[in-house]
């Protein structure tokens, strides 16, 4: 996808056709600095920006087109790679204005019709994903998940309110077609309970399928419960693709709980690697073989909280000394509904390396 788009386009095919339009829009932007031993610092910004443009012809038949601009971060052994909000590792330095300022690209066009109250059929430019996690700098399913990080197809797609299913072909070449399956059973639905069990189902078929698993199979276990005060809940996700004619299994535990103003947040993340000689990035969706996070958090004020994190991450588990710890303040700011503001510092010990302080902002808005 990504090819250039201007949505005035849009608005003036609409305004001649006289139509209803709806925009939506996902936006995250970030600065941060790195400092280093001599207290000089490294900073870089970036930003992801995603807006719908939706056409509704009827009240059940719509077509929609998205956009995209995202910053870019370059290695040595790339070009250009996605840059993640509020991520170190993937971090576009200011100055570099030719990776931080890009271009506002067309992502695709869908057409859906909601030919029943509970289900609609969709064409066009299908993505999907499953096994998301909750941890911060994670939730980017563009490159983490559990399961399956996203892909792209054109086909066709069935969805109800539980699950979809969808077939076409993959972005990846012109030689592959993908089906996605999922579905959530309702084993507890009730206001203050809830129990959830959904398994997800991936396969590409094509002599060429341009990724190196043929299929990824996973399932995710939720619960939660609520009371006036009191709230909790634990998702426990488990995914497995193969590599290089063996198994590849992630495992995910992302316990919460909530009492009056005072929240507790965790994760822990567990990869049991097909090859151990051959590098944890090339087998699963993340950048590490062992993750664990834990953040306290008080609601001070229904638009302010403030936390303090902890974080282990080991790149991998042959490896001594290749593991980080970090740990730091959070202050989350809420200025209206669908809109986030965190500022953030911390300091990072690393095995190998030097440890470094890191301080910086993101905000997020929806709508």
């Amino acid at each position: 996808m990504n090819k250039h788009l201007s949505f005035f386009v849009l608005a003036l095919a609409a305004a001649s056709f006289a139509v209803d339009v709806e925009l939506h829009g996902d936006i995250n932007a970030d600065f941060a600095s790195y400092w280093d031993k001599d207290f000089s610092p490294t900073n870089a910004a970036n930003q992801d920006l995603k807006l719908e443009g939706k056409v509704l012809l009827d009240e059940n038949v719509s077509v929609s087109i998205f956009g995209r601009s995202h910053s870019n971060y370059v290695t040595e052994d790339s070009t250009t790679e996605t840059s993640m909000v509020r991520h170190e590792n993937r971090a576009t330095h200011m100055g570099d204005e030719d990776n931080r300022w890009t271009a506002f690209n067309f992502d695709g066009i869908q057409l859906a019709w909601q030919f029943t109250p509970l289900a609609r059929v969709v064409f066009g430019d299908l993505t999907y994903n499953a096994g998301a996690f909750s941890y911060y700098y994670w939730r980017n399913t563009e490159d983490y998940a559990v399961i399956l990080r996203d892909q792209s197809i054109r086909g066709v797609g069935f969805e109800v309110e539980n699950g979809k299913a969808y077939i076409g072909a993959t972005d990846n070449n012109s030689h592959s077609l993908a089906t996605f399956i999922t579905y959530s059973f309702d084993l507890v639905s009730r206001t203050e309970e809830r129990f959830t069990i959904t398994p997800s189902f991936d396969w590409i078929f094509g002599k060429e399928i341009g990724r190196s698993y043929t299929y990824a199979i996973g399932t995710e276990v939720q619960y939660t419960k609520s009371t006036n005060t009191f709230n909790y809940g634990i998702t426990a996700t488990w995914g497995t693709h193969p590599y290089q004619g063996h198994g590849v299994h992630t495992f995910l535990v992302e316990p919460s709980l909530n009492y009056r103003f005072f929240n507790l947040a965790a994760s822990y993340y567990q990869a049991l690697l097909a090859d151990k000689d051959s590098s944890v990035v090339d087998q699963t969706f993340s950048e590490d073989e062992r993750m664990f996070y834990i953040e306290p958090s008080l609601d001070l004020h229904k638009k302010f909280s403030m936390g303090m994190a902890y974080e282990f991450h080991d790149p991998s588990t042959e490896i001594d000394g290749d593991s980080r710890h970090f740990i730091g303040p959070s202050f989350y700011l809420y200025p209206t509904v669908e809109a986030e503001i965190v500022f953030w510092i911390g300091y990072n010990i690393c095995g190998t390396g030097a440890n470094h302080m890191s301080m910086g902002m993101s905000g997020h808005v929806e709508f």
